[in-house]
């Protein structure tokens, strides 16, 4: 490929640019912004395609994190349900005794 150096050593030399060297050297100038543009949009789509996986990833997990915490405490309020009526079974006047005070204080608290 000439350079505009080139030429100017043409002219400079007494010599002329051949309109079609110039044109030649237009043309290849248009093909090289042209695959320049090519490889920008490329490594565009690349960057933009590993934010969008790295978004999804963390997405994922945070979901994941999500769940995990929501089975855990599923699983301490079953835990928690289950003793209080073995509790029950196993001293049920006191519980009943226990309901009663418990209401009893919500009522008074209730009315001021």
């Amino acid at each position: 490929m000439a350079t505009a150096k080139t030429i100017e050593d043409l002219v400079k030399n007494g010599k002329t640019a051949d309109v079609g060297d110039i044109e030649a050297q237009l043309e290849q100038i248009r093909e090289d912004i042209a695959l320049l543009a090519k490889l920008v949009t490329e490594v565009s789509a690349t960057k933009a395609e590993g934010y969008k996986l790295r978004a999804k990833k963390a997405t994922s997990d945070a979901a994941e994190a999500s769940f995990s915490m929501i089975d855990s405490a599923r699983d301490e309020v079953l835990s928690m349900e289950r003793d209080l009526e073995n509790k029950i079974r196993d001293k049920p006047l006191q519980s009943v005794a226990i309901a009663a005070g418990v209401g009893f204080i919500t009522a008074f608290l209730a009315r001021r």
